[in-house]
């Protein structure tokens, strides 16, 4: 407590031993970097870690475990993901996608938890899904919304986003989808 000889009743203020009792306790159990930590470390999204993450994950409803696509393979344009590449540069997909369960670091989490947040309290429309990405890749290069006009949209990178990053993208399931809308996703990096 900050100041502890306010909350002694005005009978037992002269007295030296109980005062220094009451003061000994409080200095022995003063809450204040114990409510720090806990605000710095599990309430506060931008810097919690570990734990408290966990426990914002649980609230926005996303799991810290993610399945990475790990491989590319020989696809054109039209493939409308994430995972095509071209000759030479790729091989032949055989039928099953080369994942693997990983566990996502801090930083990667975060990410998550935005994305997931952002898009629990979107309303679908192109205005919204633009202020999702200019969020969420924020300093990376640009990222927005492109409208078909035909019940289909992509979702446009002008940067390469990460192997996490593709995978939030693509597989997380927690960008917005539209009802009854398909989605396909480009990057056009420079």
């Amino acid at each position: 407590m900050q100041d502890v000889s306010q909350t002694i009743l005005s009978q037992y203020a002269n007295s030296p031993a109980l005062c220094s009792f009451i003061e000994a306790w409080n200095q022995m159990l003063d809450p204040s970097a114990m409510i720090n930590d806990w605000y710095n470390l599990v309430w506060n999204v931008q810097t919690a870690q570990g734990y408290g993450l966990d426990v914002w994950g649980r609230i926005v409803g996303v799991s810290r475990i993610l399945s990475i696509t790990s491989v590319k393979y020989l696809g054109w344009r039209e493939a409308n993901d994430l995972t095509e590449d071209s000759f030479n540069q790729a091989p032949w997909y055989r039928g099953v996608d080369a994942t693997s369960n990983y566990r996502l670091s801090d930083d990667g989490y975060r990410q998550l938890i935005y994305a997931k947040a952002l898009a629990n309290i979107s309303d679908g429309s192109i205005l919204s899904l633009n202020r999702i990405l200019t969020t969420l890749f924020a300093g990376q290069g640009d990222a927005y919304v492109h409208d078909g006009a035909d019940m289909s949209m992509t979702y446009v990178f002008k940067f390469v986003p990460t192997d996490v990053q593709v995978s939030i993208i693509q597989n997380s399931g927690v960008l917005p989808r539209p009802a009854g809308v398909s989605v396909s996703y480009s990057i056009q990096s420079d």
